[in-house]
């Protein structure tokens, strides 16, 4: 199980800031260079490449540039999968125009994988990254972590550069308290991973510590099937009904303009409730959680009025998902297909069953709260096919 927490660089000097700058404004060059060598064909695109293969921009440090690569690499690979998925739809939209009005054209006879494609890199598809937001990821090579004095912990970190002679990379300590949040970390045994991952947001600097601890799966208790909703946010086979309406959150969002002040307050107004709420599932003696799998909804097999429920079904699987890891619990994800539509007592499926927040089986007429009925169809597909 893995956790972040970040803490904010305030109580730098003037100096060790100035070395920050400067470290971000040399690192985000070289990874522009690096990225436009890739695209180019200077550089071959792989997961990692020899510092000596690597030409010397701004930064010399052998392991930095290793670095540089390795980010510039992951985000062209990023890119690269949207670019392909891009030049796909277009080419299926091309497709079934010839299709329709030019059958017995070649085009239609020659699969996908047969076309003689250019290099997605020197398509229209690919879209050149934005560099503005970069962070760095650091491992153990780089740095290492101290107590403090003044403050709880410093990080020693090393810098690209070298002293005078050439012979020793230069070194800053940057100190950082704790908070609430990595606290909890340190008091629920939880143990430091090797690696910081350094960012600047507007004027500030922070740092993220990542926290591990294996998991402890329960081997005795219950299975049950979760259904999410609207207006009852979750709904578990075993009866239990959280009755959440975040209908009012809802239309606060998609009255704010998207990106504001309080566009992102009433995020967090959702995030939060939502939390509370499922903080309130009752898992003490549960060993399995069958939820329906997320995947599946995007491809339309279950449907939201707006893209803000979407979003928050994504938060509450988010959450879901943590409190089995907090818990030792396995989570189990199913498809959603017709589980609002099918009788949980005889299996028979009629979308005509459901009635809003009733469902009537018009086949046997067993009559049972919508949600819950798909609770138990989600339990039951979980139960008798764990590999879904």
């Amino acid at each position: 199980m893995i956790r972040t927490s970040k803490h904010i660089i305030s109580n730098a000097n003037q100096g060790k800031q100035a070395s920050l700058d400067q470290v971000f404004i040399d690192y985000k060059h070289d990874l522009e260079i690096y990225i436009n060598y890739i695209i180019e064909g200077i550089l071959p695109l792989k997961p990692n490449l020899s510092s000596k293969l690597l030409p010397t921009e701004v930064i010399k440090h052998s392991r930095y540039k290793q670095i540089i690569y390795k980010q510039a690499s992951e985000i062209i690979r990023s890119q690269l999968d949207k670019s392909k998925k891009k030049r796909y739809s277009s080419y299926k939209n091309i497709y079934t125009y010839m299709m329709k009005n030019h059958p017995d054209s070649s085009f239609c006879k020659t699969k996908f994988s047969d076309l003689s494609l250019n290099n997605i890199l020197k398509t229209k598809y690919f879209t050149k990254p934005n560099l503005n937001n970069i962070s760095i990821n650091l491992d153990e090579r780089f740095f290492n972590i101290q107590n403090g004095n003044h403050f709880d912990n410093f990080v020693n970190l090393k810098l690209p550069y070298f002293n005078e002679k050439g012979t020793r990379a230069l070194q800053i300590n940057i100190p950082f308290n704790h908070h609430k949040h990595s606290l909890s970390f340190k008091h629920n045994t939880f143990k430091l991973r090797n690696n910081i991952q350094i960012k600047k947001v507007k004027d500030n600097y922070y740092i993220a510590l990542i926290w591990e601890k294996e998991i402890d799966i329960k081997t005795n208790g219950k299975a049950i099937g979760i259904d999410m909703g609207y207006k009852k946010l979750i709904v578990t086979s075993d009866n239990q009904f959280i009755n959440g309406d975040l209908s009012d959150i809802y239309s606060k969002i998609s009255r704010c303009k998207q990106g504001s002040n309080g566009f992102k307050r009433s995020l967090n107004h959702r995030d939060n409730e939502i939390n509370r709420l499922c903080n309130l599932i009752n898992i003490e003696d549960v060993n399995n959680i069958i939820i329906e799998d997320l995947v599946s909804v995007k491809t339309g097999k279950k449907y939201f009025t707006n893209k803000i429920q979407r979003w928050s079904y994504a938060k509450t699987i988010d959450k879901i998902n943590r409190m089995c890891e907090d818990n030792g619990i396995m989570l189990v994800k199913v498809s959603p297909a017709y589980t609002s539509q099918t009788c949980s007592s005889c299996g028979h499926v009629d979308k005509k069953s459901r009635q809003g927040e009733t469902f009537k089986c018009r086949s046997c007429k067993y009559e049972i709260d919508a949600d819950y009925n798909a609770s138990i169809n989600i339990y039951n597909r979980g139960i008798y096919s764990f590999s879904n």
